[in-house]
């Protein structure tokens, strides 16, 4: 099965609890970070189906990963397959909550999920092999992206009044946008100055074209009709004598990857601390009384943060699977030059 990253027991198994599907009564505001996950959607791999499968397989459901492990191999593991409780237990999983409520994008309101099976995939993408642990959900559509993710919230209540909020452009200087599939990559024609709210916050050096080219997007998200966060990528690529055409042989150096929150001074604070590798910016979570979880995530990863007055500390942070050490490099913003025609 494939597990779609983002943008991470005891006892029997969770009772199957009913009353799946979007609700739109008035509810409770924002849990705590502690009581933010991120739910993944995962879909068949007919290539590699779970045991016991039927011949016709499933179209997908989403599924809350709790756990990973680092194992010595995965000859003879199945991609995907549901595990009863014992087997989670001596995995280590954690129980899960016992009360989820999914927020997909887009979505009017959140949606009640029904707690299933436990569940083991294995992961090989050319890193170290591990497993991922979670537990299955039922009751709530699949999104427009067959990769896509949603936002978790534990909450006895429907948190209707939780909305989560997602940074909006606010510079950026990046490749125009190729006119047909497999067109070349191409420099910058355009561009949106950074902001000086956010400038002095990103490192910057000279970088002047052709030997230069500084390729940067800024997002900010608001709360109030006043910023709360920014997420931020930067690169300066140096292109050698004679390269011109050939981006894929520039050099991207002194690359930036982060995100802050607006201090209580005003200025941007950098937050680095639960972060095993690079994440980036997802949403910030906001009621009635302001913004209170900031939502970062990276490949099979990802960190809650609780928002006040200006500061961000660690409420919830999970690795859920290891991919290829590739997969972390959130801030290259230059060509892909994994294709063949690029």
């Amino acid at each position: 099965m494939v597990l779609a990253c983002g943008l991470a027991l005891l006892g029997g198994c969770p009772p199957k609890r009913g009353g799946g599907g979007p609700v739109v009564d008035t509810g409770v505001g924002c849990p705590p970070a502690s009581g933010v996950y991120v739910a993944s959607f995962q879909t068949p791999d007919e290539d590699h189906p779970p045991a016991g499968a039927p011949t016709a397989p499933p179209k997908g459901n989403w599924v809350l990963p709790l756990a990973d492990k680092i194992v010595p191999s995965l000859e003879g593991v199945p991609a995907y397959a549901t595990i009863d409780a014992a087997a989670a237990s001596a995995a280590g999983v954690p129980a899960p909550p016992t009360n989820i409520w999914l927020l997909a994008p887009g979505a009017a309101a959140p949606c009640r999920a029904t707690i299933g099976a436990y569940y083991a995939a294995s992961v090989d993408e050319g890193g170290e092999p591990n497993m991922t642990y979670g537990v299955e959900l039922a009751g709530c559509p699949a999104p427009p992206d067959p990769n896509g993710t949603a936002i978790a919230l534990v909450s006895d209540a429907a948190p209707t009044e939780c909305k989560a909020i997602a940074p909006r452009q606010i510079a950026q200087r990046l490749s125009e946008p190729p006119a047909k599939e497999g067109d070349p990559w191409k420099r910058p024609t355009r561009e949106t100055p950074i902001p000086e709210a956010i400038a002095g916050a990103i490192p910057a050096r000279a970088c002047a074209a052709p030997g230069c080219e500084k390729l940067y997007a800024i997002g900010q998200v608001d709360v109030g009709g006043k910023p709360v966060a920014y997420g931020a990528a930067l690169n300066y690529m140096t292109v050698p004598d004679g390269a011109a055409d050939r981006p894929c042989d520039w050099t991207s150096d002194d690359t930036f990857a982060g995100f802050f929150v607006v201090g209580p001074s005003g200025a941007p604070v950098r937050v680095t601390e639960g972060q095993d590798h690079p994440l980036a910016l997802t949403a910030v979570l906001a009621d009635r009384g302001g913004p209170k979880v900031l939502l970062a995530e990276g490949p099979g990863e990802y960190t809650a943060y609780a928002l006040d007055g200006g500061t961000a500390r660690v409420g919830r942070h999970l690795v859920w699977y290891l991919p290829h050490p590739d997969a972390y490099a959130i801030d290259r913003l230059g060509p892909d030059c994994s294709q063949p025609e690029h």
